[in-house]
C-alpha cells in the first residue's frame, strides 16, 4: 500500500481509488453476460460513487468549508434489496457477455479486500478525528461489499451449497 503522510493525500488517493472502483463496476456491468452479476455491479458502482461524495464532503470539511454530513451506511439487507430491484431491471438489458461472471466476482473481491485494508489503515493513520471516523465507516461498507461479492460468487459457483447454507434446505429431499 502506498504511504500517505497527510489526510489530504489520503483523501486524494481514496477519491482516485473509489473512482477507479466505480469505473471497474460500470465496465463489468456492461461486459457481464450474467443478469445477477450485472445487477450486482450496478449496485456497487453506485456505492462507489456515493463513497466519492462522502470523501469529497470530508475534504471540504477539513478545509473549513462546511460541516461533515452524517453518512447513512446501507445495511446488508438494503444492499440485497437494491440488488433485487436492479436485478428485475437487468432482465431487459442484454450484457455483452465478454466477462466471465465468476472471474469478475473474483477480481472485484480482490479490489474490495485492498480498499478495505487501505481504509482500515487510514482509521489509525489519519490526523483528523473526522477523517478517522469516515474511513472507519467506509471500511465497514467495503466489508459489506466484500461479503456480498463472496456470497454471489458462492451462489454462482456452488449453488447447491449456497442454498443449504442460506436456507438450511436439503436439496435431496432428506
Amino acid at each position: 500500500m502506498p504511504e500517505h503522510k497527510t489526510d489530504q493525500e489520503r483523501i486524494d488517493f481514496a477519491l482516485r481509488t473509489e473512482s477507479d472502483g466505480s469505473d471497474f463496476y460500470a465496465r463489468a456491468k456492461v461486459q457481464a453476460g450474467h443478469k445477477l452479476a450485472r445487477a450486482a455491479f450496478e449496485v456497487l458502482s453506485r456505492e462507489e460513487m456515493r463513497h466519492m461524495a462522502l470523501i469529497e464532503g470530508l475534504a471540504k470539511h477539513l478545509k473549513g468549508e462546511g460541516e461533515l454530513a452524517e453518512p447513512k451506511s446501507p445495511t446488508m439487507a438494503e444492499l440485497e434489496t437494491d440488488l433485487k430491484t436492479i436485478y428485475g431491471d437487468a432482465m431487459d438489458e442484454p450484457g455483452e457477455g465478454k466477462m466471465d461472471p465468476a472471474e469478475a466476482y473474483k477480481r472485484a473481491i480482490e479490489l474490495e479486500k485492498k480498499i478495505s485494508a487501505l481504509y482500515f489503515g487510514y482509521t489509525s493513520e489519519c490526523d483528523s478525528d473526522a477523517a478517522k471516523r469516515l474511513f472507519h465507516i467506509l471500511y465497514g461498507e467495503e466489508q459489506r461489499h466484500l461479503s456480498l461479492l463472496q456470497d454471489m460468487l458462492a451462489y454462482l459457483t456452488k449453488p447447491d451449497q449456497w442454498f443449504i447454507d442460506k436456507d438450511g434446505v436439503m436439496l435431496d429431499g432428506g
